[in-house]
């Protein structure tokens, strides 16, 4: 009698231990899509700031016209371009997205949905419209330097590849560019998974 108790004391301890567990998962995946932020805030980021907005040298304006048709056609940018593009950029309005990846890979995961799909339909608005877009990679410090050159470029890449295919965003809006870990974020941090995320640039027309 006393053994029959204490299985069933423990059944109830493991029913309430899953139901917890549960619980815990789902409030965490709710968090978790509640953090994407709305198309709403993404074109209030992205677009025009004003009669300034945009205003570049004439030679970041042909740097900008030369690197869409390279990157279009699928040639690699120089490490020198990536830092002037940097520069030119660096006042444009501007939203720095956290998009998931799972370690050292490029594949868009389930939880990186959400954000890309905002990102999909705020690039898609009249707002927007007409305008061209820097995808820039970044990474934290962890890894070999030229590794998460290449890591941040593939990622890059697999963002610019979904606004393409399901978004219908032509080659000619997007620019996608790998920076590694040269423009942390968080440099008191460098580990931080914060330093690991994708810069949207307003390149204007």
């Amino acid at each position: 009698m006393t053994d029959s108790l204490l299985d069933r004391s423990s059944l109830i301890k493991a029913a309430a231990f899953a139901c917890v567990t549960i619980l815990l998962t789902t409030a965490g995946a709710v968090g978790e899509q509640a953090s994407a932020p709305s198309a709403a805030s993404l074109i209030d980021a992205l677009k025009a700031k004003g009669p300034s907005r945009g205003l570049t040298s004439s030679q970041d304006s042909e740097l900008i016209k030369a690197l869409k048709v390279k990157t279009s056609r699928g040639i690699a940018i120089t490490s020198e371009e990536r830092e002037r593009l940097a520069e030119a950029t660096k006042a444009m309005p501007a939203y720095d997205m956290d998009i998931p990846f799972d370690l050292n890979s490029a594949e868009i995961t389930d939880r990186a949905r959400p954000n890309i799909q905002a990102l999909g339909k705020a690039l898609q608005d009249n707002q927007l419209k007409g305008a061209s877009f820097l995808l820039a990679g970044h990474t934290d410090v962890s890894g070999t330097l030229p590794y998460n050159q290449t890591l941040s470029e593939r990622r890059a890449a697999a963002v610019r590849e979904v606004l393409i295919k399901e978004f219908h965003l032509t080659n000619e809006q997007l620019i996608a560019v790998g920076y590694g870990p040269q423009h942390l974020k968080n440099p008191q941090q460098p580990d931080s998974p914060e330093n690991r995320r994708v810069r949207i640039v307003n390149l204007g027309e």
